[in-house]
Parts: structure tokens; C-alpha cells; sequence
């Protein structure tokens, strides 16, 4: 569902039959970007919003204890554990209600929403006491929204999950919100130069976008500061070098995907081990480099491109630019 869809769908939910649902989506896919959103549609007067992120999180009580907090900002101290059975909203559940609400036969008059985000990084799969606990809000007045990413379950917890998400969720919504003029927008001073090829490695993730924008800005910085100003005839090149580097950095391992790539040689690999400093950086590099040479499908000058990826390299991972300046002022 695209973004405009799914924000009307949002925007429906408070007043809908429905009382949770959940909007799936990749990571960097825009979701939050989405909730704030919607967020910014409703009357902060009439219904409060209640964020809480699930990452990390054991049980129910640890979900319970920050939603308390939220509810209850300074009343305590981040040590505190409120259990579950102690309602965040300070009001007596009705069970007689509570039990109506789960089976559509009573409405009560939603004036508060909680969003439950990364529940692909919720540590429990006790979905019997996640189900109950949803419950118990609900019957304070509450709707809840569950944000996740399908994707990133184990095959494990992603067959338990599927048993019980017909009992958790009135609906679920895929999340399909990439917007291509608004991932150009987000290379600022870079936009006439993306390609297709640009887009294609930025994933179609904005915060693959956001990291990819920031790191330009930082080079840029330190470049001006030692003179050295990007040449425009040079830029479209080095945006693609710094978006392959923070593609695969994060995103992309293709090349060790693929049964038949093109693969760096003995003499190659041995250049990039006695310019990095440990084994994981030779590992990192050397899979980009990889990465690289599958995605240009040909041998360009390696001794340039070895320069521009361990320049990137060591100026993301160490603040040290001096390998990228040489190799740019060159």
C-alpha cells in the first residue's frame, strides 16, 4: 500500500471498528517517517499519542514499564519496573468490557493511541500474554498500532508469529512507501547527478539515503577546510563511490549471494590486507571492492578503485581523511 493510501487508512483508524493494527514495512522504508505524519493530523487536545520501542524489550512488563513512563514522564525512575497488572493510564480495566471489545461487540470511545514499534526486535514470542496485555489497554479507550518488519524474523519466530496474528490484529498493512522524487529530493545538492544506478543502490531505504547525504556533507567539510573543492565534472562519479561504499556498508552482500561473480585475485586482496589495519577491515574493504566490480560487471583500474574505498573506508570508520584527500586532490 503506498503512502498516501496507507496515511488515509491512518487517519480512519481512530473512529474504525478496528483496534489493533499492524504496518509492515523494510527497515528505512519510510514508516516513522509515515507515523509522524499522521501524527500531525490529529488533535493533540482530543487524543494523545504514546510511542514505545519494543527493541530489546523481554516481556511484557519491560513494555509496560515504558509505557508508564510515557504516560507518567519523571514519575519514575528508569530502574523502576511497573508489572503489567498496574494500568499506565491509571484507570480500572472493565473485563466484562474488555472481553465485548476483543469480540466487536462493544465500541468504546478510542481517545489515545500507542504505537508499538520493532516488534521483530521484542524478545518474547509469549504472544498469548502480548495478545492479553493489548487487551487490557484497549479497554482503557486505547488503539494500538504495531510497526515491524516481517523480514527481519527468523524462520522460527516468523511460523509462531504467523499462528497468532489473526488473534492479535484486526488488520495488517504492507507497507510499500517509496516515493522516487522524494529520495531525490533527499540527495540536496547531489539530485542532478543520481542515475538509475544511484537509486537502484540506495535500496529504495531513506536512512541508506540519510547516511549516504551525511557522509558527503562530512567530506565536503573537511576537504574545504584543507582547500580542496569538488570538481562538478568529478561529482557524479563520487556520489556513486560513496553510495556503493554505504550500500554495501549496510545493506548489500550480492556479490557473496551470487554463484558466479567476478572475484578479486590472490595479488589484489593481498593489496588491500597491507593497507588496513585488522582483519575486519580487510574484510569489509575487500567486500566492497567485490561488490564493486559485480555491480560494474567489468575490471576497471583497481589500483584507483582500491584508493577510493579504503579512503571512504577509513574516513567513515576512523575520522581519517588523509588516504581520501590524496586520492581526491589526485
Amino acid at each position: 500500500m503506498n503512502k498516501n493510501l496507507l496515511l488515509d487508512e491512518l487517519k480512519k483508524f481512530i473512529n474504525s471498528e478496528y483496534n489493533i493494527i499492524l504496518i509492515d514495512g523494510p527497515w528505512g522504508s519510510g514508516k516513522t517517517y509515515l507515523l509522524n505524519e499522521y501524527i500531525d493530523t490529529l488533535n493533540q487536545d482530543e487524543v494523545k499519542v504514546y510511542y514505545v520501542s519494543l527493541h530489546g524489550m523481554k516481556n511484557i512488563d519491560e513494555i509496560n514499564t515504558n509505557l508508564y513512563m510515557k504516560v507518567h514522564k519523571n514519575a519514575i525512575t528508569s530502574t523502576s519496573i511497573i508489572p503489567n497488572v498496574i494500568n499506565p493510564f491509571n484507570e480500572e480495566v472493565d473485563t466484562k468490557k474488555t472481553i465485548e471489545y476483543l469480540l466487536k461487540i462493544n465500541k468504546l470511545h478510542a481517545n489515545k493511541i500507542v504505537i508499538l514499534d520493532d516488534l521483530e526486535r521484542y524478545a518474547s514470542s509469549d504472544y498469548d500474554a502480548f495478545l492479553s496485555y493489548l487487551t487490557s489497554l484497549i479497554g482503557t479507550g486505547a488503539k494500538i498500532i504495531v510497526v515491524s518488519n516481517l523480514l527481519d524474523f527468523g524462520s522460527s519466530e516468523l511460523y509462531l508469529f504467523n499462528q497468532y496474528k489473526e488473534k492479535i490484529f484486526d488488520r495488517i498493512y504492507k507497507a510499500e512507501l517509496f516515493d522516487k522524487d522524494l529520495l531525490l529530493k533527499k540527495f540536496k545538492d547531489y539530485e542532478e547527478f543520481v542515475t538509475p544506478a544511484i537509486i537502484d543502490l540506495s535500496k529504495d531505504n531513506y536512512r541508506i539515503v540519510e547516511k549516504i547525504v551525511h557522509f558527503l556533507k562530512e567530506i565536503e567539510e573537511k576537504l574545504e577546510k584543507e582547500g580542496i573543492k569538488i570538481e562538478k565534472s568529478f561529482k557524479k562519479d563520487f556520489l556513486y563511490y560513496v553510495t556503493m561504499f554505504i550500500s554495501t556498508y549496510y545493506e548489500s552482500r550480492r556479490a557473496y549471494l551470487n554463484k558466479v561473480c567476478i572475484r578479486l585475485l590472490p595479488e589484489e586482496e593481498q593489496y588491500i590486507k597491507n593497507r588496513t589495519d585488522s582483519e575486519a577491515s580487510f574484510l569489509d574493504v575487500n567486500l566492497i571492492v567485490i561488490e564493486h566490480l559485480n555491480y560494474k560487471l567489468e575490471k576497471p583500474s583497481l589500483k584507483e578503485d582500491y584508493k577510493m574505498f579504503l579512503g571512504l573506508y577509513r574516513a567513515y570508520m576512523y575520522s581519517d581523511y588523509q588516504e581520501l584527500i590524496n586520492f581526491i586532490q589526485k
